[in-house]
Order: structure tokens, then C-alpha cells, then sequence
């Protein structure tokens, strides 16, 4: 029900997704006083793909009424209204009366109708059904719509944590780092050469052991790979000692699970508060749709234009450059290389829960392939390279944009009840990293900081 569209007390109107479109079908009923039909044609709406306009609209007329002589001022205004709406008029199959005569001496009449969308070849005219009335004194209306079939392309592969594939994911993933020859990149060339094997052997690997879930309402987070084998040993062998040993498995993974859970609460976090009943995500209602500039966004060009819009008003916007020249020149300093000491203390600090980038390489997974020196050693390499060669390879550029709720709002109608957050790749990621680190303290040591700029910087204290 999408009153977020037309809040109507006389009018329904249903959204439905097929093809990565969106389709509408909107019911009404239309008083004496035809109050439905003014709210139409008065309300501006932003609805296109609407297939179906429907229902009680108490206007007889001789247009679909055989046995009504008469023309009635309202039709000119229905048929204006479902033209706006891109529809037309449908004959049913089975002509006959939609409304039946309490009183036997009163004539049978025809007022609930049925408008299709022009030139749609998957709608056929409707069918009226009079022996599914019931105690009713209307007769149903029933039409088709097609229904394409559609495969989820939104199903996100995953590696199960701690799993054969993910070790061998991640054996493979430090296979070709420490085979990669970062020792003679001289060159953009080269460099993007050296960061687009690993790119693409990064790409081999996910589609090679990742898997795509199966998530029901009875699937466990704690459930593991050992829990699948050994209830599938007792499905293939129904004997007692192999469910035994299947239940002796399902509490040792919940032990783990669990205590892991508690250490990561209590320990790491130091949230405890996560554990109570009351602490959890606000749910988003399920029928509010985005507005801009007072129009609802109904299709993903107009979601565009208002995420765009929102987020990007910046953009083109003239700026003074005067301002740079008030900054004091100084004496240009050499860049010393980077070291593998000043990777790992970048690494260490990332949190392992981040989401990834487009490459799925979380920060766990880069911390274990970084556990070898040579892998280290070449990413090092390749950071030293990017300023050496003032370049920045396309795969450090690619990224995911996720747009997530602004917490405690009274509604979310608008664009800026919401922010995005960048996802990007995990080295690139990291070498941004090194070079934020190393930029602040060059900043602080040779006192270019303004005193209100501090409390962007750890290192120093804050007023």
C-alpha cells in the first residue's frame, strides 16, 4: 500500500517490482459526491507504469452502459484522469451488469470499471465474474497481468568464516602477492600491470570458492561446515551414534559461537549493552518512498536524480582560490619511503567487522595474507610506487556507494534523512592509510596546523 504516493480514504494504491521496475494498480471508490475523482485530477502525482485503474466509481453513462440512455457530467472527468495515467477504457470480455438491484423492480446497472494502460499487448480486457459475488451486490473484475520471471541478481556470495574455502581463498590470495615482482615497476604501466594481476586473480578466487547462502528462518549463525557433514553422515545412515555425534557438534559450535560473541561484546567492543533486548535497529517503515522537490520517486532515474541532487549539490559550485594564497610557502621535504613497520601499525588498527570493498578482501583477510613477509615487502612496494610515480591505480578507485539511514529521524521522505558511505577496495584502502598517517605527523612536526584544526588529529590533544 503505497499511501506515501496518494493518502486517500477512497483510494488504494499498490506498488509491485518485476524487472527491476515498478508497477502500480490503483483501486477506487468514488462516492455520490465523487470525492475520489476530485482528489485525482486536484492531486499532482509523479506515477508512471500504472497498469491497472479499478473499482466502484457509481458513474453510470451510456458509453458502458448499454441500457442507460443517458451521458454523465463526471465521465469526461474519469476519462481525463485515466488518460493523465496513460490508460484506456476496457470492454469485458463478458459484457454484462457489475452492480445487482436489491429491489427487484430497480434495473441492474453497470458502474464498477476497469482501465488497462495504453498499448500494453500483456493486458487482454478483464472478465466479469457475477457468481463470485456472493452476498455482495457487485460483481468482481478480474484481469491478467503478466509476470516475467525474474532470477534475484541481488544474492551476495559469501565465504563462511574459518572454512576450507576461505583458507584455500586465502592461500591462493598470498600465492600471487608474494609471486607478484613489485621490484621493477618504473613506470604507470607497470604499476597498474602489478595491481591489475592481483586484481584479477583477487576476482578468480571469490567466484572460485565463495558460495551464495541459502538463508531460511531456520538458518543459525552458528551454524558450521562440521554441523552440515555430520548431519548429513545421519540422513545417509539414520544411526544412533552418528546423531549423537551430529548434536555433540551443534553444542560445541554453539559454545563457540557464542563465547566468541561475548568476548567480542565484552572485550573488544566493551558495548554490553549490545546484549539487552531493547538495543536494536530502527526499522524503516514499509510503504514510505522518497519525496523531492515535492514529487515522490517512483522509478531509479528519478531516485537518481534526488540521491544525485542531495549529495553532490557541491558540485560546480565556484570557489575563491585567494584564500590558498594567505598560506605561507615553505621549503619542499623529501618523501622517505615507506616501511613495512608503517604497514603493519596501519593494519593493525583496522577493524576486522568492516565491510569490504568490491573486492571482498575484508581487513581479517588482509591481516593473514600480510602475515607473510614477502607479501608485506611487495605491498610496501607498490605503496612506494603510487608516490614515486604519482599515480593511483583503477583498482585502488573502484568502490561501492551504500546509502544507510540517519539515526532518531521523525520520517524518511527525504534524501537527507540518509547519508552514503564509501566502500573501496581493501590495499588501496590501506595504503591511504599509511599515507593519512604519515601526512599528519609531517603537519604536527613541522607545525602547519591551525589551532582549530587539532580535534581532526589523534595525535594531538584536543581543546
Amino acid at each position: 500500500m503505497r499511501t506515501d504516493i496518494l493518502n486517500h480514504r477512497d483510494i488504494s494504491l499498490v506498488s509491485f517490482i518485476n524487472k527491476d521496475s515498478t508497477y502500480f494498480i490503483l483501486n477506487v471508490y468514488s462516492d455520490s459526491q465523487q470525492n475520489a475523482l476530485t482528489h485525482l485530477k486536484n492531486t499532482e502525482t509523479n506515477l508512471s507504469d500504472v497498469l491497472i485503474m479499478t473499482g466502484d466509481f457509481n458513474i453510470r453513462d451510456s458509453d458502458w452502459d448499454p441500457f442507460f440512455p443517458y451521458h454523465s457530467p463526471h465521465t469526461e472527468t474519469l476519462l481525463e484522469i485515466a488518460d493523465n495515467l496513460g490508460l484506456q477504457l476496457s470492454n469485458p470480455s463478458n459484457p454484462g451488469p457489475t452492480r445487482y438491484a436489491d429491489n427487484p423492480l430497480d434495473s441492474n446497472s453497470v458502474i464498477d470499471l476497469m482501465f488497462l494502460q495504453h498499448n500494453n499487448s500483456a493486458l487482454h480486457n478483464h472478465i466479469i465474474i457475477p457468481n463470485l459475488r456472493n452476498p455482495s451486490d457487485h460483481a468482481p473484475l478480474a484481469v491478467e497481468i503478466a509476470i516475467q520471471e525474474e532470477i534475484n541478481q541481488n544474492v551476495k556470495s559469501t565465504l563462511v568464516k574459518d572454512s576450507d574455502e576461505e583458507a584455500d581463498f586465502l592461500q591462493g590470495l598470498s600465492h600471487v602477492l608474494c609471486s607478484t615482482d613489485t621490484t621493477d615497476i618504473h613506470n604507470a604501466t607497470d604499476l597498474e600491470s602489478a595491481v591489475n594481476t592481483y586484481a584479477i586473480t583477487t576476482e578468480a578466487l571469490w567466484f572460485k570458492y565463495s558460495k551464495c547462502p541459502n538463508i531460511t528462518r531456520h538458518s543459525k549463525e552458528w551454524w558450521n561446515s562440521e554441523c552440515a557433514r555430520n548431519i548429513a553422515q545421519y540422513r545417509l545412515t539414520g544411526q544412533p551414534q552418528d546423531w549423537s555425534a551430529f548434536k555433540k557438534t551443534v553444542k560445541d559450535a554453539k559454545r563457540t559461537f557464542f563465547d566468541e560473541k561475548i568476548q567480542e561484546i565484552a572485550a573488544l567492543k566493551k558495548r554490553p549493552w549490545d546484549l539487552m533486548n531493547w538495543v536494536k535497529k530502527r526499522k524503516l517503515p514499509t510503504t514510505e518512498t522518497l519525496l523531492f522537490n515535492n514529487r515522490p520517486c517512483t522509478n531509479i532515474d528519478d531516485l537518481w536524480n534526488a540521491l544525485h541532487s542531495t549529495y553532490n549539490s557541491a558540485q560546480n559550485r565556484p570557489i575563491n582560490p585567494k584564500i590558498l594564497q594567505e598560506i605561507p610557502t615553505v621549503p619542499t621535504t623529501k618523501w622517505p619511503p615507506f616501511s613495512v613497520v608503517e604497514l603493519c601499525d596501519a593494519l593493525i588498527k583496522c577493524n576486522n567487522s568492516s565491510t569490504p570493498g568490491p573486492d571482498h578482501i575484508s581487513w581479517r583477510h588482509l591481516k593473514t595474507i600480510l602475515r607473510d613477509p614477502k607479501c608485506a615487502a611487495n605491498v610496501v612496494n607498490i605503496a612506494n610506487a603510487c608516490i614515486r610515480l604519482r599515480y593511483w591505480p583503477k583498482h585502488f578507485k573502484k568502490s561501492t556507494s551504500i546509502i544507510i539511514p540517519k539515526p532518531n529521524k521523525a520520517n524518511y521522505s527525504s534524501p537527507k534523512s540518509f547519508r552514503p558511505i564509501v566502500l573501496i577496495n581493501t590495499m588501496g584502502k590501506l595504503i591511504e592509510k599509511m599515507i593519512s598517517k604519515r601526512l599528519q605527523i609531517h603537519t604536527i612536526t613541522s607545525d602547519f596546523l591551525h589551532p582549530n584544526q587539532r580535534w581532526y588529529h589523534t595525535t594531538l590533544p584536543h581543546h
